[in-house]
């Protein structure tokens, strides 16, 4: 007999059917035994009686938590006063048939689900606590930003590539690079797509790619990770950094209803707000944003090249009374603190046509024009101090012709992070390396 999905059961009152699933909880009540069996599409009660089972109820009475299993019995109706409103299967129940053990667990160490967890413990654990129902539907709702994110593009006519994650030179040209011995040649974990996204624009024009960076930062805050999803799109034939913020924009509308089309359920388990984004979603300049935080706050940091995290968070706040929005651009970042292929401004040459998105107060997102003239361009990787003959690889591509291009780059997990009122980006990582952990903590 071929497998049923637990969620398809409901339409099968009345018929024998073979499930298989691990074991979330059991109940005794005196020989009669009640198990709750999940799948990848639900949860559903099983009834084990040994009048129905015969020999296989011995297996019933050993298994616990975790046991995988394969059942085969009948759909049956459960009583009115029975039915249970908040399971997608809870109008039906499973009265088993026959029973078999497919692998056995281990007593559980603790209780996966435990809200009061401490966050080390439940790292180590994580083969086990990211199969409670509340992590599985964090993380499928971090795959459909995904696919929303390449579905989106898609349909503006982006095409995807697959970009290495070996490189032979810095992207950002700083020293927060992991280096890599690559058949005893220096080599690095890319920190970024950019080189080869900006490559292909002179390949397809528009270009998007999603994978894991590197950045050998020794953070220990609740917002940063050593190795992170970025999702990245270029595109060629801009006027401006503005067309690249408008593009975000849509893409923000179009995530608002892809969620609650695909993983409205899921939703449900965490602190979802729906994103605010209003008709004008408020842009500012670094330097309006900083007079604008001195004016108000009294806190002077005018000279800055940079927001500190708490100015991120008042911008957040202050969009949110002003405009009604969860999200704020901020642009023209000095020159001299973004990379070398930034754009400047033509009206003025110390800052860049570049910009931050914050959401709900923390930067999300980094874009941006990017220089596409050559001989701009190797002037600008000397200024940094920096030898062009590093970057051969990437000039070609600008040697023999670039549109005005410009893209971006979304941390997926700082995203899902903000999207579900999570207070620590680990929680939305899948496996999180940070200064202290690769799986397991590190002995310092």
């Amino acid at each position: 007999m071929m497998r049923t999905l637990i969620k398809d059961s409901i339409n099968r009152v009345g018929a024998e059917i073979v499930i298989n699933g691990f074991v979330q909880t059991r109940r005794n009540l005196g020989k009669i035994i009640f198990l709750d069996i999940r799948d990848r599409s639900g949860l559903v009660q099983v009834v084990c009686a040994p009048s129905e089972l015969g020999e296989d109820y011995d297996a019933v009475k050993e298994v616990r938590p975790e046991f995988v299993v394969e059942i085969k019995g009948m759909v049956n109706k459960r009583n009115e006063k029975n039915i249970n409103s908040a399971l997608a299967t809870g109008t039906v129940e499973i009265l088993a048939k026959g029973f078999k053990i497919l692998a056995k667990a281990e007593p559980l160490p603790l209780d996966p689900a435990d809200e009061k967890m401490g966050l080390d413990v439940y790292l180590d654990l994580l083969p086990l606590t990211l199969r409670t129902e509340k992590n599985r539907a964090l993380f499928k709702i971090q795959a459909e930003i995904i696919n929303a994110f390449r579905s989106f593009l898609i349909s503006y006519d982006f095409v995807e590539f697959p970009c290495p994650k070996i490189v032979g030179a810095s992207t950002e040209g700083g020293a927060n690079v992991f280096k890599v011995d690559y058949f005893g040649q220096p080599a690095f974990l890319a920190q970024s797509p950019q080189f080869y996204k900006q490559i292909m624009v002179g390949v397809f024009e528009r270009v998007f790619t999603i994978g894991n960076v590197y950045r050998a930062e020794e953070h220990a805050t609740t917002r940063h990770i050593n190795e992170y999803t970025s999702l990245d799109l270029e595109f060629g034939f801009i006027k401006d950094h503005l067309d690249v913020i408008n593009l975000e924009i849509e893409f923000l509308r179009f995530l608002k209803g892809f969620l609650v089309e695909r993983v409205s359920s899921e939703l449900k388990f965490w602190n979802y707000q729906e994103m605010k984004i209003p008709k004008e979603v408020p842009i500012m300049k670094l330097r309006e944003a900083q007079e604008l935080i001195k004016k108000e706050t009294g806190v002077d940091h005018t000279a800055e090249p940079d927001l500190e995290p708490g100015e991120e968070q008042w911008l957040g706040e202050y969009a949110l009374r002003q405009y009604d929005s969860d999200f704020i651009f901020i642009t023209h970042y000095p020159t001299a603190k973004r990379p070398m292929y930034t754009y400047p401004d033509e009206a003025d040459q110390e800052f860049t046509k570049s910009f931050d998105l914050l959401f709900r107060g923390i930067e999300v997102t980094t874009g941006g024009q990017r220089i596409n003239d050559y001989n701009q361009l190797v002037a600008n990787i000397k200024k940094w101090g920096l030898q062009p003959e590093n970057f051969k690889f990437y000039l070609e591509a600008f040697k023999y012709g670039m549109p005005p291009e410009g893209g971006l780059a979304i941390g997926l997990e700082r995203l899902t992070a903000r999207l579900l009122g999570i207070d620590n980006i680990k929680r939305a990582t899948l496996f999180p390396r940070d200064l202290n952990r690769i799986d397991l903590q590190i002995n310092h």
